[in-house]
């Protein structure tokens, strides 16, 4: 792995909020971490992918046996997963959890795994409780699955609650026609957008943002910048469909960790200690 590689997974593997909780954003340089898009410019899935997952799980003290993936359908629906699900999807996308576009979890020992080449990844933490990781494209920002997410964490204080968005396409570079940037901007105003060239857009970190202010979450921490912009280091597949780079999805994983010595799998006694802005 390159130092440039090294420095992108260290940049955000703890989560100072919840000392048990450890999340990461994975880029080119890990790998290309979808079992059904083509990296590296061929047209069969990436024979690297297994070993690129199990690297950035490793990150966050996890294995694709922990782990847990979705199938990301660009909608609304919320799953809440135990560890009945462990490992769903490591291996095929046939056995992920179907028709969803969040995870949540109350439960230790699982990662929960979002996969994005444009659309807003999104880790939540509820200090001491549970986790989630979201996949919020632009249908699912109008359907609602930000704070759909946020509601099922239950989290006692909402303000306590830390959001962590990866690296996602900007309002700066995510042309779409006037009639699709109206639809999104009724749901959302915050999502209107100008790209650098003068036409319309939709800045969807900034309408995950406005969603989860809306919900109550003001703790939110940015990782990451434009995917087109910064597409030789991001996927980003408006780069790869204007034929500028191959085509590939990066991860956002989030894992709480077992307690040495926990007799279950559920959260440990106690509240985590915060470490407060």
């Amino acid at each position: 792995m390159s130092r440039r590689g090294r420095e992108a997974v260290a940049s955000a593997p703890a989560c100072p909020e919840d000392e048990d909780v450890r999340l990461a954003f994975s880029d080119r340089h890990h790998g290309n971490m979808s079992l059904v898009v083509a990296g590296r410019g061929q047209s069969a899935p990436d024979p690297g992918v297994q070993a690129a997952r199990a690297g950035i799980l490793a990150v966050v003290g996890a294995t694709p046996g922990d782990a847990v993936f979705m199938e990301q359908v660009h909608g609304g629906r919320v799953a809440r997963v135990t560890g009945a699900d462990r490992g769903r999807g490591a291996n095929g996308r046939d056995h992920a959890v179907p028709g969803c576009d969040a995870l949540v979890t109350s439960e230790a020992g699982l990662a929960l795994v979002v996969l994005v080449a444009d659309c807003v990844p999104v880790l939540l933490v509820d200090p001491g409780g549970s986790v989630a990781a979201v996949h919020a494209g632009r249908g699912g920002v109008v359907a609602g699955v930000v704070p759909a997410a946020v509601d099922a964490l239950g989290a006692t204080r909402r303000a306590d609650v830390l959001a962590v968005l990866g690296p996602a396409i900007g309002g700066c570079c995510y042309e779409v026609p006037p009639t699709m940037a109206d639809a999104v901007c009724r749901v959302v105003p915050a999502a209107h957008a100008t790209t650098t060239w003068g036409t319309r857009a939709v800045d969807l970190p900034a309408a995950v943002t406005a969603q989860l202010a809306a919900a109550g979450v003001r703790r939110v921490r940015l990782q990451g910048g434009c995917t087109r912009c910064g597409s030789d280091r991001w996927f980003s597949h408006r780069a790869a469909r204007e034929g500028t780079r191959t085509q590939g999805r990066q991860a956002g994983v989030i894992h709480r960790q077992r307690r040495p010595g926990a007799g279950c799998a559920g959260i440990h006694d106690g509240v985590s200690r915060l470490a407060r802005p």
